[in-house]
C-alpha cells in the first residue's frame, strides 16, 4: 500500500525531513512541479544540508539537486 503526501495538504520541509529520516529507512518517491519524479530506494540515494532547503538525489552515476519548494508530492513505498 502506498501512502501519498501532497503539498496541498501542507507538507513542509520539517515534515519532509522527518519522513526521509524514518528508522528503519523506507523507500519513497518525490514528484516535482515539472512532473519529474525521483525514487529514493536506499538512504545513500539522499543528501541534504542541515536546513533541508534542497535535497540531492544520487543515482547510479549522476546526481540531481532538488529545490524542496518544487516537491508537490511524496509517495511512501
Amino acid at each position: 500500500m502506498n501512502a501519498r503526501y501532497s503539498k496541498a495538504f501542507g507538507m513542509n520541509v520539517a515534515e519532509l525531513r522527518d519522513f526521509a529520516e524514518r528508522q528503519p529507512f523506507r523507500p519513497f518517491t518525490v514528484r516535482l512541479s515539472n512532473g519529474a519524479q525521483y525514487t529514493f530506494s536506499e538512504p545513500r540515494n539522499l543528501g541534504a544540508p542541515k536546513d533541508w532547503h534542497m535535497i540531492i538525489f544520487f543515482g547510479e552515476s549522476d546526481w540531481t539537486l532538488i529545490d524542496t519548494e518544487n516537491i508537490t508530492e511524496v509517495i511512501a513505498r
